[in-house]
């Protein structure tokens, strides 16, 4: 039976370590990440009515003025406007209670705008793998299977069996990557939580899931646009 899948998208103004990092001009976006972030889920609105009957909302929460300016002209996506309460460093959790009182979807989707590369195609290749497996919740991970040692011990193998397996063989560690998280409401009304506590972690590929962080991240960001036009 097809269902109603909300995508939360939370955009804060300001930024600690790249000043107005959400809307900070990129090659080819005036509104940067957040102008390319609404273009993928453009994109996934017109791939979703073609390879699915479930139905789709967009909500984005936000506190900056600059943003919801930018998005009244997108009649598809519904604005909540974020309290300063709810726009601190330390308010994800008040922000999670709120969510499935601002989204009307059985399935709700948490993305962000700091994941230029999880793209339209990406989300669509996440949503139907979590629905698929019938589970409660998911994330998009990274996996990482290396040699790993912590607290005088390796806790990626055991040397008792292998000392030095093939690294294939190791225990695979998931790394929550934040392009994607997504769960049943009742996760959110019950945990108060994005996931619930045995979420099925799916594997993000090459770039898709890195998060833009500081400005490091933001320059690298910046030459591979440049280095797309540049090739276009």
């Amino acid at each position: 039976m097809p269902k109603l899948i909300s995508f939360f998208l939370p955009i804060r103004k300001g930024s600690k370590r790249v000043k107005n990092k959400n809307l900070k001009k990129l090659p080819g976006y005036k509104y940067g990440l957040t102008e390319l972030k609404i273009k993928h889920l453009q994109k996934f609105r017109k791939l979703a009515k073609k390879l699915t009957k479930n139905e789709f909302e967009y909500v984005v929460s936000t506190d900056c003025d600059q943003v919801i300016k930018f998005l009244h002209k997108f009649d598809w996506i519904k604005i909540h406007k974020r309290s300063k309460k709810l726009a601190g460093d330390d308010s994800l959790d008040e922000l999670i209670r709120i969510v499935p009182k601002i989204c009307s979807g059985h399935y709700i989707l948490w993305t962000h705008v700091t994941s230029p590369f999880f793209d339209d195609e990406d989300y669509f290749i996440f949503l139907k793998y979590f629905l698929r497996e019938k589970h409660n919740s998911a994330f998009s991970a990274d996996l990482l299977q290396k040699f790993i040692f912590s607290k005088k011990k390796w806790i990626s193998h055991n040397r008792k069996k292998r000392k030095w397996p093939r690294t294939q063989d190791l225990n695979p560690v998931y790394i929550a990557n934040s392009a994607s998280f997504i769960a049943n409401r009742k996760v959110y009304l019950k945990n108060f939580d994005r996931i619930c506590e045995n979420p099925l972690p799916i594997i993000t590929k090459n770039l898709k899931g890195m998060d833009i962080d500081d400005m490091y991240d933001f320059r690298k960001l910046e030459k591979i646009l440049n280095d797309a036009k540049k090739n276009n």
